[in-house]
């Protein structure tokens, strides 16, 4: 019972602590994987290397249509 507490408690650890490849770079609203082979400048958002700081990739709000009555 005790190793399956301890067990649970590891996992916790490890699923909860943030890690991530991408790096901040100042003054972009960005982050980068600093591993990666850019196909752009570095000043110009990668698809390939780089991740938005805020929001979540690749995200599209839903259409809202407005319905004539």
């Amino acid at each position: 019972m005790r190793t399956y507490a301890v067990l649970l408690i590891g996992m916790a650890i490890v699923v909860c602590t943030p890690h991530s490849r991408y790096v901040n770079l100042p003054g972009y609203a960005y982050k980068t994987d600093p591993t990666c082979r850019r196909t752009q400048p570095i000043s110009k958002f990668d698809r390939r290397c780089d991740y938005p700081r805020l929001g979540f990739p690749n995200f599209v709000p839903p259409t809202i249509g407005i319905v004539g009555i």
